[in-house]
C-alpha cells in the first residue's frame, strides 16, 4: 500500500514492485491497471521512464531517497520517449487521475510500506483518520481492492 503521509490519503492498495529486468522493461505496456489487478507500479532505483507502446495515459511520481515527492507528471500521454528526474531514486506509475484525486504534489512524503486497511474499509483514493473513512474520489469505490 502507498500512503501519502502529508495529505493522509491512499494512492494504492495493490502495489507491484518492478524489480526484475523483464518487469522493469515492460512496465505497464499492454496491461492496463484494472485488467492486471494492481493500482500502482513502483520502479526502485530508477530516475526515468518512457510511455512508448502504451495506449493509455498514466500519472507518474518521482521520489527522492527519503520518499519525498520530487516531481509529478499527471496524465502523461502515451509515446513519450523519456521523462526523467535526475535526483529521483524511484518512480511510481499510477492510473491517470490518481494525483488529482489524492492531491499529491511535490514535497509530499509517501510511505510505500503502509499498513493495510481491512477489506471492508477499502475505497480507492480514500483518506483514513482515526479509523474513519471519507472518500476523496466519489464513485471510485471498488470492493474487490
Amino acid at each position: 500500500m502507498i500512503r501519502n503521509m502529508t495529505r493522509q490519503t491512499v494512492l494504492s492498495y495493490r502495489t507491484f514492485q518492478a524489480v526484475s529486468f523483464g518487469d522493469r522493461l515492460r512496465g505497464m505496456i499492454g496491461r492496463p491497471f484494472d485488467q492486471i489487478g494492481i493500482d500502482a507500479m513502483v520502479f526502485p532505483s530508477c530516475s526515468s521512464i518512457h510511455t512508448c507502446f502504451m495506449t493509455f495515459p498514466i500519472d507518474v511520481i518521482f521520489l527522492g531517497a527519503d520518499n519525498t515527492v520530487l516531481e509529478t507528471h499527471p496524465e502523461l500521454r502515451p509515446w513519450r520517449l523519456a521523462v526523467w528526474c535526475g535526483k529521483a531514486q524511484s518512480v511510481i506509475e499510477l492510473p491517470a487521475g490518481a494525483l488529482a484525486h489524492t492531491g499529491t504534489v511535490p514535497g509530499d512524503r509517501l510511505d510505500l510500506n503502509a499498513e493495510t486497511v481491512p477489506p471492508e474499509k477499502r475505497t480507492k483514493y480514500s483518506t483514513h483518520t482515526a479509523g474513519e473513512q471519507s472518500t476523496v474520489c466519489p464513485g471510485k469505490e471498488d470492493p474487490t481492492i
